[in-house]
């Protein structure tokens, strides 16, 4: 679209009501020596009373511009280029002067004379497929983080827990001038970069490595922000301590120190606190704790569910070498975490049309989960024809969860039908070797001819033992069961998949690729059971019941054809590939073999389409096959509380077609910016749940391919700025819809089990203002909505859907003396949920504080969690043929003194340097290049 239809209605109503006159300015820009023309130079149209910005547009490819639709008035027009020495020109609009021509503008080059005016970067880029956001455009408050400047970008949403979302889509990976910073764990670059060091923020889908080697696109799309730093931070440090005590036994304390000295940078982060803040993302590589019982989840906003305790810290290090721009940079991460939740729920289980069962639970968990991470990439570039990656990552981690709970089961006509009393405890270690991959890549002389090999590997474990112990009552059978076990688990994967890819060129734009994949899955899981012996007091009586041992294969080769066609105005691939899969499970103890083949069609294909520079679209298209997991498939009993899980070992893989479409678009003359997305997928022999429901009030779970799955979402965002107050206004509108089928049948119809289709519809709409003054106040307000319509085959007339309304509010009021006075106000409602479990939550976080110390490097600050004493955490999950509603125990109000020391030093800055970080470089990390984080950044 030339304009937004919109925009264009509003101008000409306008117009006619107010009968304005409007006018013209254009000419052109040429350098003033080789006379060449200024593409892409800036021309703002700045008010003549107080400078502020009306209008900005850019010069097209032979330097000439045209702004229109400029209201009476007296302007200032500020003519600039990057390296060229601006200009100011003034104009008067009005009757008589309703079109103006400046002519040729020759603007000189820095290099023969010195700049007398700054030149204004517009805040938004659209480079390709990324999206590229000024930081000098949006303004924070003192001593703010990354996350907060992510805050005001539009089209971008962080929650209360610091998970990023852009465009509608999870941010998966945030990296810090194109490197990856402790790992892919995006919160450790938004909660520890202060935002003063960043000078641009990109937003992109990063590509593999082998796709952005070959120009083919294989579907592993990453949503990935990119943090460029200003180039004056390339040598010198920067970092803050924190240190905070409080009531009831609170503390917060934390320290994050960066250095860098030409090619070579170090970071060290430290966390400690027990309210609930983690600067990382908790990560669980041995599936909540443990086979049996012991489950629960972690929450990482202070205002969230459970109580954290949390200890954690790490070293980043970075460094290049060489003409060719190698490097090697890597991270290990130690955190501790330790959790108690709290939990009342109810959930309803819907049986057949006219009835359900109600089972109210009271539960409480606690477990200390320790994690190692380490990761490691290399990037060795030989020669401009030959390169290497490598990227090894290791995670170690430990559990003890701990549970217990009470749970009671009752009819539609509210008779009790059974009751549970269950406890676990257990101790689980493993590790896990994921995204571990070599590619070794060869240029040939010939313009787009490539070799590359590509080697993936992964391994896990997961070791443990652990108690069980359960009374359970049946009370139409007078019946009443006691399970006492002990169990030891093992469980051990291998993964390797070897890439080889070869692209030949057809003509200048045109390329075909030719490539070939092996992959091969490897499974072991042991579980023995010993029930209690009460003669002999111990655990020696082997239960085969829930027993297993577990062996699993698969293998596949996949040979695809791709095609690829590049023009100026657009792009796109296309291939198709046949992938041969052979699985092979067996189950030792019961000695049962299943072995199956399998043939399937891997299409792709994507398409680019550039309506102008600030404008494109983006369509994408994929067919994967999904293979069913060792849990999906070992026919051993699981028991969880009063339910029982067990594999099907005849589930055949799933395959899922999926479309993406993405619309960008930026005006720069009116400062409007528009996203759009779709997404939408369908699966066939989609792996879903079949659920026998007893009538003693338990249920049987096992797995069955089904079809009938079906996923679209919609997100559209537009954003715009306002000169008075200089802010930022967006709307953000979400819209999906869900549908998967499961399998339900009781007692009396195992034999005809019915289908029932689950329906989401899930409609949200946010408005966020944000402003960029630039002085004394800052200010953040979001208001949103989101209602979920919840509908199921099974029992069309019941009601589960609910709503949940949100009001955030920030300001911050800073004063030159150095007080700060700041306030967060977040309203939360939730309805249409069943008695005590709706909740009306006003949740006020306001703080005082005062900077001193030399630059106001030192704060110290009071701040008030929960002012009103009100918080609470409540939700609502449907699926299946359940509703689940829960309320869980959170932090409560407590006043907190903290004392806050910045630390700045960059070229020739006096405040030193802590003395371990002084002089701090490996041996071996010699060299220098500039550029903040050092190369790779994102153009």
């Amino acid at each position: 679209m030339k304009k937004y239809i919109f925009t264009a209605i509003l101008s000409l109503m306008c117009g006619i009501l107010f009968a304005q006159t409007v006018g013209t300015v254009k000419g052109k820009l040429i350098d003033s020596i080789g006379k060449q023309s200024l593409k892409n130079a800036s021309i703002e149209i700045l008010t003549a009373k107080d400078s502020s910005r009306t209008m900005i547009g850019l010069a097209k490819a032979d330097g000439s511009f045209e702004i229109k639709n400029i209201p009476s008035g007296n302007y200032i027009v500020r003519l600039s280029f990057q390296s060229y020495v601006s200009q100011l020109r003034n104009i008067k609009i009005g009757k008589a002067n309703q079109e103006i021509d400046l002519g040729n503008i020759y603007l000189a080059s820095t290099s023969e004379r010195l700049p007398d005016v700054v030149v204004t970067q517009s805040p938004v880029q659209v480079k390709k497929d990324t999206v590229e956001f000024s930081a000098s455009s949006f303004t924070v408050k003192p001593n703010a983080v990354a996350e907060d400047l992510l805050k005001k970008i539009p089209g971008i949403d962080v929650d209360k827990s610091g998970a990023i979302k852009s465009q509608g889509e999870t941010v998966q990976r945030v990296l810090v001038n194109g490197k990856r910073f402790f790992g892919d764990d995006p919160k450790m670059a938004t909660k520890n970069l202060p935002p003063d060091v960043i000078d641009k923020i990109q937003v992109f889908d990063d590509l593999s490595d082998q796709s952005k080697f070959t120009g083919f696109d294989d579907g592993n799309r990453v949503k990935t922000i990119n943090i460029t730093t200003k180039k004056n931070t390339s040598k010198g440090y920067f970092g803050k301590a924190v240190a905070g005590a409080g009531t009831d036994g609170n503390y917060d304390e934390s320290l994050n120190i960066h250095r860098f000295d030409g090619n070579t940078q170090i970071s060290v982060l430290g966390q400690a606190n027990n309210i609930n803040k983690q600067n990382f993302t908790p990560q669980d590589i041995l599936g909540g704790g443990g086979r049996r019982g012991g489950g629960f989840n972690v929450s990482s906003s202070s205002g969230g569910s459970g109580i954290t305790t949390t200890l954690g810290g790490g070293l980043n290090m970075k460094t290049s070498w060489g003409t060719m721009n190698s490097s090697a940079y890597g991270s290990y991460f130690y955190n501790d975490l330790k959790t108690t939740v709290e939990q009342q729920s109810q959930t309803q289980t819907l049986i057949t049309t006219d009835s359900s069962t109600f089972k109210n639970s009271v539960s409480s968990s606690s477990s200390n989960t320790p994690s190692h991470r380490i990761n490691f990439n290399l990037e060795e570039n030989f020669d401009s024809s030959n390169s290497l990656i490598a990227r090894p990552n290791i995670s170690f981690q430990s559990s003890n969860p701990q549970s217990y709970s009470s749970t009671n089961t009752t009819g539609t006509t509210g008779s009790l039908i059974n009751s549970s009393v269950n406890s676990s405890s257990s101790y689980n270690s493993g590790y896990s070797i994921s995204g571990a991959n070599m590619q070794l890549r060869h240029r040939f002389k010939k313009k787009f001819r490539t070799i590359s090999l590509d080697l993936n590997f992964s391994a896990s474990a997961n070791d443990g033992d652990g108690n069980s112990y359960a009374v359970n009552s049946f009370y139409g059978a007078h019946k009443v069961d006691t399970l006492n076990q002990y169990y030891v688990d093992s469980f051990h994967s291998f993964g390797f998949t070897p890439t080889i890819s070869y692209t030949e060129p057809l003509a200048s734009n045109q390329i075909l690729e030719f490539r070939y994949s092996y992959n091969t899955n490897t499974n072991h899981s042991v579980n023995n059971t010993y029930e209690y012996n009460n003669v002999t007091g111990a655990y020696d009586r082997f239960d085969s019941l829930y027993s297993n041992s577990y062996k699993y294969n698969a293998s596949s080769n996949t040979f695809s054809i791709s095609y690829r066609l590049q023009e100026a105005k657009f792009n796109f691939n296309i291939g198709s590939g046949v992938q041969f899969t052979d699985y092979k499970s067996e189950n030792t103890v019961k000695n049962i073999i299943v072995a199956n083949k399998y043939v399937n069609i891997t299409p792709t294909a994507n398409f680019t389409y550039n309506f102008k520079k600030t404008e494109n679209l983006r369509i994408f298209y994929s067919g994967r096959t999904g293979q069913p997991s060792v849990s999906n498939l070992q026919p051993l009993k699981t028991i969880s509380g009063l339910d029982t899980a067990m594999g099907n070992p005849d589930l055949k893989p799933q395959f899922t077609n999926s479309l993406r479409l993405l619309y960008t678009s930026f005006d720069p003359v009116t400062q409007h910016i528009m996203f759009a997305t779709i997404n939408a997928s369908a699966t066939t022999n989609d792996i879903q749940s079949s659920i026998i429901q007893h009538s003693n009030g338990t249920k049987t779970t096992t797995y069955a391919n089904l079809n009938g799955t079906y996923n679209v979402n919609g997100y559209f965002n537009y954003g715009f700025a306002l000169k008075k107050p200089k802010s930022n206004l967006n709307f953000a509108t979400n819209i999906g819809y869900t549908q998967s089928q499961t399998l339900v049948s009781t007692d009396s119809t195992l034999l005809t089990p019915k289908s029932n289709f689950t329906k989401n519809t899930t409609l949200g709409e946010t408005i966020k203002w944000t402003t960029n003054l630039k002085d004394n106040f800052d200010m953040n307000l979001s208001a949103g909505t989101n209602y979920v319509i919840a509908y199921n085959t099974l029992n069309p007339t019941q009601n589960a859907n609910y709503f949940v309304h949100t009001v955030t509010t920030d300001f911050t009021i800073y004063t030159k003396s150095g007080w700060i006075l700041s306030s967060d106000f977040t309203y939360t409602y939730s309805g249409n949920r069943p008695a005590g479990y709706n909740a009306s939550v006003p949740l006020i976080t306001p703080s005082i504080a005062k900077q001193f110390l030399k630059n106001k490097a030192g704060e110290l600050r009071l701040t008030i969690f929960d002012l009103l004493n009100q918080n609470v955490a409540v939700s609502r999950s449907v699926s299946t043929n359940t509703i689940v509603d829960s309320k869980t125990n959170v932090l409560k109000q407590y006043f907190m003194l903290t004392f806050t020391y910045n630390l700045r030093n960059f070229a020739g800055q006096q405040q030193r340097m802590p003395g371990m970080f002084r002089g701090m470089r490996p041996p071996g990390f010699e060299g220098h290049f500039g550029g903040g984080f050092g190369g790779g950044h994102r153009d």
